[in-house]
């Protein structure tokens, strides 16, 4: 009897643990969402921060695996970050939990607002404003804090090593920058590369692969030739530009790395069960079908067209590669020129309201999307019923994409390729996120001047409350509320101004 009551305290307090480490997972992802100015990217160092270093829910390797995978599918994000970390730590109910939690804080708050503008939306907005610059200043220490560990990390591994880091760190930034860089110092000049993030990606994908399951001369002088035909064939100098040969050099690419990718499958001498991979990745999603078809039923039974509302809003997120300003272009497509809303509610009222707050644009959009359509189709009830069934679907969607490749990673993770994909993740990503940096700091300006600040004062203000975050951050080792509070005050400051 002794051993049964010993055995049934013991599962008691596991599924405790289990419950305590699901709440601090969602409140993790609650708070990361209600921060996350900036776009998807800017995100990474704040989860980094938030699961790994201070909440250890994951480790550094498992969260840059996640990461990776959400690099290179659509979709929102964090959201799918945040889906892999949640998977990890509780299966598929920490799945759920994680992506919705962090989406949950910028879709409300772009339901709440639009549900609630009268006459005083411009104050409304005006404060939203103000707050934003200053944690504007606050997102670019997290991402120069990212990368300052990103090198610190890379020194470590040796001085050839670094120098090759700090190299491709450099090249991503430069590639990925230019429009920035040309807008910041007042350039009147058309970029020449001007590469989206996407294609940035892709191209470095394609050397890791190609080159990552055996280095040779001839290999390495290939992979030469076809970066510089596809850098040159894509610019804007009209000497080297052409659509042909850009598609050619696309095309090489995606055969090349294809070949390298197969080639280091066979050398890694890995073996799966197929079947059970299989059934786990189905399960997974019927199981976020199930997610999206029970929180939509409302909707679909009492808005009329909430059904293709919600293919749309599945099509919408799939094809969401490039970012927050992609899929504004995307969604403009789908839903304001297919007649779901009008194009004065959607750039009038949405686009200036999801720009403000802190989360993904796609999950801001798509539930702000569902909100106005069903106000007009059926009133409010159907405005707030139809902003759920869009808020799941920009969840799910994400996660549901996602879930694939980051299965995929984390089967295959001993495979050469991947294992160089893991090495040079931080340098590339640490590329990226200086550009991020430089975009925050244009939205600073740009949200400075709506609200009547002078550039030269919104840069300086930027510039040194970044510094003192920075050093609160980094050199100081403190939490991010501290620094996060002192921001966010501090925009509510120049209010006074």
């Amino acid at each position: 009897m002794e051993q049964i009551f010993l055995q049934a305290g013991q599962a008691v307090q596991g599924v405790r643990h289990e419950y305590g480490r699901l709440v601090r997972l969602a409140g993790s992802m609650l708070r990361i969402g209600a921060i996350g100015f900036g776009g998807g990217n800017a995100l990474i160092p704040v989860i980094e921060a938030e699961v790994v270093q201070r909440g250890r829910l994951v480790s550094k390797r498992d969260y840059e695996e996640d990461v990776i995978a959400a690099c290179i599918t659509p979709g929102a994000l964090p959201v799918e970050i945040a889906a892999g970390i949640g998977q990890r730590i509780g299966g598929f109910p920490g799945m759920l939990l994680a992506a919705s939690m962090m989406a949950l804080p910028g879709a409300l708050l772009t339901v709440l607002i639009l549900s609630v503008l009268t006459g005083e939306q411009g104050a409304a907005i005006s404060g939203i404003r103000y707050v934003s610059v200053g944690l504007g200043a606050f997102i670019i220490s997290l991402l120069v804090a990212y990368v300052l560990k990103s090198l610190a990390a890379a020194e470590q591994a040796g001085g050839e090593i670094f120098r090759a880091m700090c190299l491709v760190m450099a090249a991503v930034f430069l590639l990925s920058s230019e429009k920035n860089l040309y807008a910041l110092l007042g350039l009147p000049i058309a970029p020449i590369f001007n590469l989206s993030v996407l294609s940035v990606l892709g191209l470095a994908f394609f050397l890791i692969s190609f080159l990552g399951s055996g280095f040779s001369r001839g290999r390495g002088v290939t992979a030469g030739l076809v970066t510089v035909l596809y850098l040159l064939s894509g610019s804007h100098m009209e000497l080297f530009a052409s659509p042909f040969l850009e598609h050619l050099a696309i095309f090489l690419m995606a055969v090349l790395g294809l070949r390298g990718l197969l080639h280091s499958f066979r050398t890694g001498g890995e073996k799966i069960d197929s079947r059970k991979f299989w059934v786990e990745t189905l399960r997974e999603i019927v199981i976020w079908l199930f997610f999206v078809a029970m929180l939509s039923m409302p909707a679909l039974m009492l808005v009329p067209d909430s059904l293709t509302y919600l293919g749309q809003g599945f099509l919408s997120s799939l094809l969401s590669f490039g970012g927050g300003d992609a899929y504004l272009t995307i969604a403009d497509g789908i839903f304001v020129q297919g007649g779901t809303t009008e194009a004065a509610d959607f750039y009038g009222q949405l686009v200036p309201v999801a720009n403000a707050l802190p989360g993904s644009i796609l999950c801001k959009i798509l539930t702000g999307i569902g909100y106005l359509a069903g106000l007009r189709w059926s009133g409010i009830m159907g405005g707030f019923l139809l902003a759920l069934a869009g808020f799941v679907v920009s969840v799910a969607a994400s996660g549901l994409i996602f879930g694939l490749a980051a299965r995929l990673l984390r089967t295959f993770h001993d495979v050469p390729v991947f294992r160089q994909i893991s090495l040079w993740v931080r340098p590339i990503i640490s590329g990226l996120l200086l550009n991020v940096a430089l975009s925050m700091l244009r939205t600073n300006l740009a949200a400075g001047s709506s609200l009547s600040l002078s550039s030269g004062l919104v840069l300086l203000f930027t510039l040194v409350l970044a510094a003192i975050c920075l050093y609160a951050i980094h050199y100081r080792r403190s939490s991010l509320a501290l620094p996060m509070a002192l921001a966010a005050g501090s925009g509510l400051a120049l209010a006074l101004i």
